[in-house]
């Protein structure tokens, strides 16, 4: 003989684990679950992961950059900043379809966020949909009206679908948060001229007037006829001028300043993050003084060669320091490595700042410009103990 379950029974075996599974769904969603704090073992690894690829991404080292955004997404995938910036990485490159999925997990993660939404905007205007860049800027400026930069690439954006009403009405949104912007100014100057608003156009060119004794004589002579256009009712003329005048003035750095507070340079419109989003910032302190250190001097019995610079270079960024010597002929390491100075035919001595540590290959390894009086050379560290000329 069959026996079945009753009905309550078939529905609690099958409702139980649905239950169970919803909830371990649930709690495997949550962004919050998988956020470290700073008490946590692996805090410090994610912090150095995030720093090392946003400076490499700063300076345009792409290979580590990739490598260590890449790792800290694996490290920390709910901060929404390490996929913004793999993401900034893709769009910086033109790999559009991969910032696009970088970007978006950073906005899923931070969807109240402005700046992701600015990023959202520029990469859809650097893929040509003019309709989707105006709406994630628009949200971009909705979230932070103080916005400057997404202020003012959605007023782009718009002036360039036409809609010089709107374009204005941002220029004066940024001017109310920013009124002694010297680039916001001369871009109301011109839409208004183009619009035929003769009170607004007046209005402005006498504040840029008013701003223009210290300028030079060319500046000035381009702010006089913006300033006989508008007075003279010639409002085609004073837009033509405005934009002589915004090419003029960028000689004077006042207005190079303004710009970039609403404009960053190109090649740099999609900023990274500095610090995270959700993740808690890391606490820098300052060391408590070492009251206890001594220095006691103590001759170099080691060269007896004749010295004429002496100093300490970090190799890297880890260890401690080492001594470098220099004199007309060539420059000697405590690591082991030996350059020839370009002392020149006379044999001259560097001067005090004529040995230079600096990291110009962006390899995280201290390289050396030697300058004296046979010219400059260029060398690039491949190990503490090997220099390579690379002046040519």
């Amino acid at each position: 003989m069959r026996t079945f379950q009753s009905q309550p029974q078939i529905t609690r075996i099958f409702v139980l684990p649905a239950v169970l599974l919803s909830v371990l769904l649930a709690g495997s969603c949550r962004p919050t679950a998988t956020l470290p704090t700073r008490s946590s073992p692996q805090y410090n690894e994610i912090v150095r992961t995030f720093y090392i690829g946003l400076a490499a991404l700063q300076v345009g080292h792409d290979v580590q950059a990739d490598e260590k955004l890449a790792q800290f997404t694996q490290l920390a995938p709910a901060e929404p900043a390490g996929w913004a910036n793999w993401g900034v990485l893709a769009l910086r490159q033109r790999n559009f379809d991969t910032a696009a999925e970088r970007i978006e997990r950073a906005r899923s993660l931070a969807s109240d966020n402005s700046d992701i939404y600015y990023l959202v905007g520029l990469l859809e205007s650097s893929r040509g949909k003019t309709a989707e860049a105006i709406a994630a800027l628009r949200k971009a400026v909705e979230l932070n009206p103080q916005n400057s930069i997404a202020t003012y690439k959605l007023a782009e954006e718009v002036e360039r679908e036409g809609n010089e009403e709107e374009f204005q009405r941002l220029i004066n949104q940024i001017l109310s948060a920013q009124p002694d912007n010297l680039a916001a100014l001369v871009e109301l100057s011109r839409v208004a001229a183009k619009r035929s608003d003769t009170e607004t156009l007046k209005s402005s060119v006498a504040k840029l007037s008013a701003r223009s004794s210290a300028w030079p004589d060319e500046v000035k002579e381009q702010v006089n006829a913006v300033s006989q256009a508008a007075d003279s009712g010639d409002l085609r003329g004073a837009a033509t001028r405005t934009s002589f005048l915004r090419n003029v003035l960028m000689r004077v750095p006042e207005y190079r300043r303004s710009l970039a507070a609403i404009k960053p340079p190109p090649g740099e419109e999609a900023m990274p993050f500095t610090s995270f989003l959700k993740i808690e910032p890391p606490i820098f302190k300052v060391s408590s003084p070492d009251t206890a250190i001594k220095f006691e001097p103590r001759s170099d019995t080691d060269n007896t060669d004749k010295v004429d610079w002496i100093g300490a270079i970090a190799l890297s960024g880890s260890g401690a320091p080492i001594v470098a010597r220099a004199n007309a002929h060539e420059v000697r390491l405590a690591s082991g490595a030996t350059l020839p100075f370009p002392g020149g035919a006379a044999n001259t001595a560097p001067a005090p700042d004529g040995v230079l540590a600096i990291d110009f290959s962006y390899d995280f390894k201290t390289d050396l410009v030697l300058a004296g009086a046979g010219g400059v050379r260029l060398f690039r560290q491949d190990s503490p103990s090997s220099f390579v000329d690379v002046t040519a």
